[in-house]
């Protein structure tokens, strides 16, 4: 079994000290990829620069912005045969377009800084979801794909609407539910999607390690899980 894995969040910049990012640290990747080659897989893991992920014994790569992680997913998944992906960085929907300081457009990116007390504006375009673009890139077509969406929303109606959106509109296989409220300290309730609905709920990154596993390794697990006790709910009901 060869497993790509992507983890953390890419960074968009506005000037040689200052970025636009999110929160997202990769810890969840590095407990899969660690996971997937203790069970005898071998693992990729295209994580974000600044992740703090010490020490794992599988192949990696980094990335900073949008276009670093596109350049690397085209990439390996053109030259390498692989049997899944698990796409969880937190890529940006944004890339920064054009920087205004007092209404005169200045230069962007890597280079220079813009000095306080002024007015800065900002104009970003909307990215691409790579997401979509997994197995068109992939040389093996039969790839799996596995796709994550993070949820802020107490309303668990409107969480299982989001799901469902990502899973209609791009070419996963399965996602993987988190809503943000309920990820406390050693708390890390999950849900595993397909389009029939949810299968499987986890409490643990260990416990999703391992659900993730049993779906990639015999897809016959995806009709049992519905059955299978597992962590607590998030929620969204089948």
């Amino acid at each position: 079994m060869r497993i790509l894995v992507t983890a953390g969040g890419t960074e968009e910049s506005v000037d040689g000290v200052r970025r636009l990012t999110n929160t997202s640290t990769g810890a969840t990747g590095g407990v899969l990829a660690r996971s997937f080659a203790e069970r005898g897989a071998q693992v990729l893991l295209l994580h974000s620069e600044r992740a703090p992920l010490g020490s794992i014994a599988v192949e990696r790569n980094t990335f900073v912005t949008f276009a670093d992680l596109e350049n690397a997913l085209q990439r390996h998944l053109g030259a390498g045969n692989w049997d899944a992906v698990v796409h969880l960085a937190a890529v940006s929907d944004y890339s920064v377009a054009s920087v205004e300081v007092d209404d005169r457009s200045v230069a962007h990116g890597n280079q220079g800084k813009i000095g306080s007390g002024h007015e800065v504006v900002i104009r970003l375009r909307p990215n691409p979801k790579l997401i979509d673009s997994l197995k068109k890139w992939s040389r093996n077509k039969a790839i799996r794909v596995i796709g994550f969406k993070l949820t802020n929303d107490p309303d668990r109606a409107a969480r299982a609407t989001h799901v469902r959106a990502l899973l209609d509109r791009s070419t996963a296989d399965f996602v993987v539910h988190n809503d943000l409220g309920e990820l406390t300290g050693g708390r890390h309730p999950a849900e595993i999607w397909n389009r029939r609905g949810p299968l499987v709920r986890t409490a643990t990154k260990e416990e999703l390690a391992e659900a993730l596993w049993a779906l990639l390794t015999d897809p016959r697990q995806s009709k049992c899980f519905a059955d299978l006790p597992a962590g607590p709910s998030t929620g969204v009901e089948s």
